[in-house]
């Protein structure tokens, strides 16, 4: 419903007075919109395909029945503890020393939590701790952004309350792949129990893609950008034509095919109640980012303008509201072609 709203508000804004130039993130409306949905990859699975529906979703505790469970492919300390688990140097060597993946940039090495973040788009056990390997993961599927592998411990058998409430461990390389950009202090899923056993995380390595989008029909690009479009007046005209928002969940990711469908639909819109004259708008250029708050992602940004500009005029960097920091990655452009 909020992105709706949003739709209306940049409708009016654009037909009732020229927009302000520089184009400054309006962080009272990105306050007002829906929180950005962060999900975590479930615990103690061999791999995971994630629903749609997963957003808000509750799980039911049960009982374990003690049967085997697979078993990991990586060492495990001595002794069998969760403490000694995390403190182990052989595991955080294994990721301290892991080779980041080409086109893709180390978000953060070797912290004790798994990601909470958005977008998520499945889990694999690995044999090793191979970047590379979930990497090739990431990039076979449509729309993945980042990935992130870790080193976890999980029951050898599936924990019960009476006959085996903490059972002998094993340890798994696990790869997750997710449809929006991650950042170190999404990394909170530090585990949990199953009856009296501790599931824990250690090596937990994360990696954003750092190669270019998709092309989109239709639009040349994509430009990238050093920051935001800011974008003078041309000639005494405003070419700004506001811009659109939306908040990261399980069916929002970073995509900026949804500023191009943005994008048309506001020239549709602005061809039916077009000017006196009979002239409208049309929305020939835009600038897709990810704005986060307090470096976590929370959504995708788009900028629409009637011409296009160069990158030279991506000069917005992010911007402060009171000791929140706001700021722009993955900014890429498009003109209509």
């Amino acid at each position: 419903m909020r992105s709706t709203c949003f739709i209306s508000a940049l409708v009016a804004v654009a037909a009732a007075a020229p927009a302000p130039s520089p184009q400054l993130m309006d962080l009272a409306a990105i306050d007002a919109a829906p929180d950005p949905v962060f999900v975590s990859a479930p615990l103690d699975v061999v791999s995971d395909i994630p629903l749609t529906k997963r957003d808000g979703a509750t799980l039911t505790k049960r009982d374990g029945t003690c049967a085997p469970q697979p078993a990991g492919s990586g060492p495990v300390p001595s002794p069998d503890t969760a403490e000694a688990f995390k403190a182990d140097p052989g595991l955080q060597a294994i990721a301290n020393n892991a080779p980041t993946p080409d086109g893709y940039s180390s978000a953060f090495t070797n912290l004790d939590g798994s990601l909470s973040a958005s977008k998520y788009m499945g889990l694999h056990t690995l044999k090793s701790f191979d970047t590379l390997g979930c990497a090739s993961l990431c990039d076979q599927a449509d729309g993945c952004e980042a990935i992130n592998m870790y080193i976890e411990r999980d029951p050898s058998v599936d924990a019960n309350t009476s006959d085996c409430p903490d059972p002998p461990s094993t340890t798994n390389y696990k790869c997750t792949l997710w449809g929006a950009p991650i950042s170190a202090e999404q990394a909170t899923n530090k585990g949990q129990y199953r009856v009296e056993f501790h599931i824990v995380i250690t090596g937990s390595n994360g990696y954003n893609k750092a190669s270019p989008p998709d092309q989109i029909d239709g639009f040349t690009g994509p430009q990238e950008l050093g920051g935001a479009i800011n974008a003078p007046l041309d000639d005494g005209k405003n070419t700004y034509m506001g811009y659109k928002y939306y908040p990261f969940s399980q069916t929002q990711g970073y995509d900026p095919a949804t500023c191009a469908t943005a994008c048309k639909a506001q020239t549709a819109y602005n061809s039916r109640h077009p000017a006196a004259d009979g002239t409208y708008a049309t929305c020939s250029f835009f600038n897709a980012y990810v704005l986060s708050q307090n470096a976590v992602p929370q959504g995708l940004y788009c900028s629409m303008y009637t011409r296009s500009w160069a990158p030279s005029y991506a000069t917005n960097y992010g911007q402060y509201r009171g000791s929140d920091r706001y700021t722009v990655s993955r900014s890429y452009s498009y003109t209509l072609a």
